[in-house]
């Protein structure tokens, strides 16, 4: 008796079958893709985070050096001449090189930014060019949280301790013994984390109380 062999037809992937799985294929890819570029988001603001927060932090502490060395300027004015929420004038020998500079910290469109002016002429002025260069990004002081404060020798360190009104009148700059700076820095304040303050008060050497 012969036996019949039947081969089995090999089956493929239906028109419909092979639509599924591309689907499927391209929603896995999808996935991962988005995964990936949250991921270099998120590193990529975490890292401007850090070099913003890195940069304020640099910024105080350069200012607060200056600030703390501030001395008479080369023309006999006294060494503060200007105190204000966002800007502050001084002079103090920044460069060591034996010239007394004016130097101006001010905050412009969420930057802090430095100015110098050499002093010149005889007799000395500080009429010359102001050079200026950008200290930080993205600080969001505002109206209600100044960029610096100052005070008298009434200051005991307590919380409650008011600053002085400023603008600070130019005949009572020489009675600022403490000046304190508080600088907000965010790079997205919409995102995590929140405003970051950096804080310091500096302890002017050289004013006429501690003479």
């Amino acid at each position: 008796m012969m036996k019949l062999l039947f081969k089995k037809k090999q089956r493929g992937f239906t028109l419909i079958e092979t639509l599924v799985v591309l689907g499927i294929f391209i929603l896995a890819l999808g996935a991962v893709n988005g995964f990936m570029i949250y991921a270099y988001r998120a590193k990529g603001f975490s890292l401007a985070q850090a070099m913003a927060i890195d940069s304020a932090r640099n910024g105080v502490n350069k200012l607060t050096k200056e600030l703390r060395e501030a001395i008479q300027s080369d023309s006999g004015t006294y060494l503060l001449a200007s105190g204000e929420d966002f800007e502050i004038i001084f002079y103090s020998d920044i460069d060591e090189d034996d010239q007394v500079e004016r130097v101006r910290y001010f905050l412009e469109e969420e930057e802090l930014k430095k100015g110098m002016i050499k002093p010149s002429g005889n007799p000395v002025d500080y009429s010359g060019p102001e050079e200026i260069k950008t200290i930080s990004d993205y600080v969001k002081n505002t109206s209600s949280t100044p960029l610096f404060y100052f005070y008298d020798q009434t200051y005991a360190g307590k919380e409650t301790d008011l600053s002085l009104a400023t603008p600070v009148p130019g005949d009572i700059l020489d009675e600022i013994t403490l000046i304190g700076i508080k600088m907000a820095v965010d790079v997205n304040p919409e995102r995590a984390p929140r405003v970051l303050e950096i804080e310091s008060k500096v302890q002017l050497r050289n004013t006429k109380q501690n003479y």
